[in-house]
């Protein structure tokens, strides 16, 4: 096995170092997103729509181009939970609230 250099600062999460490489990483853009789960995994859709031109207030159909599924154990989802509201959080506190 080739040892790879970490591209990016480690990290500690729970006690355990994990080194993150992004070379393979891809990156893509969505606009909406959701989320659905079975006993066994949770499913993370994202894709986009194309009403940015207009308020989504006004239409009663929105028509959404799924692009990526995710699919996590449920402790994977909720270590994302976790992460994604402390991130939330950090942006709140140094560029004010998001709106709902």
């Amino acid at each position: 096995m080739t040892d790879k250099k970490a591209s990016g600062t480690p990290s500690e999460v729970g006690g355990i170092q994990v080194n993150w490489h992004d070379d393979k990483m891809e990156s893509h853009y969505a606009n909406i997103g959701t989320a659905t789960a079975n006993r066994e995994e949770f499913f993370l859709l994202f894709g986009t729509h194309q009403h940015w031109r207009g308020d989504l207030k006004e239409t009663k159909n929105v028509d959404v181009d799924l692009a990526h599924r995710i699919v996590m154990s449920p402790f994977a989802a909720k270590r994302l939970a976790v992460i994604l509201n402390q991130s939330v959080k950090a942006y709140e506190d140094q560029f004010g609230k998001i709106g709902s």
